[in-house]
């Protein structure tokens, strides 16, 4: 009895061990342009400050406060409370005042030496450009922190998560299935080998 003739072939062992080295790599170029869209996704601004800024699509915008984020080559570490900063909205074109609100769940992420919870929402209605102005009371100071603002954000990176968790399974999956399939297979194969090699040696020895 020899092992070659066992079917089907060990090689199948290396095509499992490639199907999850496949899906890993996939994995890491997924999460690599899901992350990086996210990043350039939220508009950072550096408070307190008076800017600009155009919010192109309508609807329901976040603003985050990034406890440790990185704006350009400056790395900020300024704590997890947010407070003291008061913060307006106003479109250029209307003079219109937005409303600003405490979200109804608090929302957080860390990802790139990013760590952000969400502290305020409101509603866009007409694209165009708006000023946002975020500043410390008159009379008080406090530490220069990040705000980061964009639409849809904790949809998408729930959805970034989660296509990662089915790249990662899934390829483990395959992989694993390739690998019980062919254990079985030849075990089956092999037990067949054997009771046909018992059979003969009986035969020639009758």
């Amino acid at each position: 009895m020899h092992n070659q003739n066992i079917k089907p072939s060990r090689w199948y062992y290396g095509l499992a061990i490639a199907v999850f080295i496949i899906g890993e790599s996939l994995l890491a170029v997924f999460l690599f342009n899901r992350l990086t869209g996210l990043t350039e996704a939220l508009t950072q601004i550096a408070v307190p400050v008076k800017s600009e800024i155009v919010f192109p699509e309508i609807g329901k915008y976040t603003v985050f406060y990034e406890y440790q984020s990185v704006v350009g080559d400056r790395l900020y570490f300024t704590g997890e409370r947010f407070s003291g900063v008061h913060c307006t909205l106003t479109s250029k074109k209307t003079g219109y005042r937005i409303p600003l609100s405490r979200p109804l769940a608090r929302s957080t992420y860390s990802f790139g030496g990013r760590k952000g919870v969400s502290v305020l929402q409101f509603n866009i209605n007409q694209p165009g450009t708006y000023e946002f102005s975020a500043s410390y009371p008159e009379g008080h100071e406090g530490p220069e922190v990040v705000l980061a603002m964009g639409r849809g954000f904790m949809k998408k990176l729930m959805g970034t998560i989660f296509g990662g968790l089915a790249l990662f399974f899934g390829s483990g999956a395959i992989a694993g299935a390739i690998t019980v399939v062919t254990l079985l297979k030849r075990q089956k194969a092999k037990k067949q080998l054997e009771n046909q090699y018992g059979q003969n040696r009986a035969y020639s020895m009758g």
